[in-house]
């Protein structure tokens, strides 16, 4: 299992077998920074702590303060933020 805000990681390293791990992506709201960044990534771990440890092998969740989506992040949507 592995818990990763770091959205590219799976284009960062495109040789590596990602289908052999569960990935939870959490994703913060964009307008928070600093401190209020690492709450909100405990807070949201917390909160989906009883779905991200059901999660098998190729899953690929996306975990937000709100919702839980059984998708990976949508990489586009990263990168018209940071525009």
């Amino acid at each position: 299992m592995l818990v990763t805000m770091d959205l590219t990681v799976v284009e960062d390293y495109p040789g590596f077998d990602w289908s052999r791990y569960a990935i939870a992506w959490v994703v913060v709201h964009e307008s928070l920074a600093g401190a209020r960044v690492e709450q909100a990534k405990h807070e949201i771990v917390h909160r989906h702590a009883h779905k991200i440890r059901e999660q098998a092998r190729g899953d690929h969740h996306t975990y937000t303060a709100e919702r839980h989506y059984t998708t990976r992040p949508s990489l586009n949507r990263l990168l018209r933020r940071r525009r």
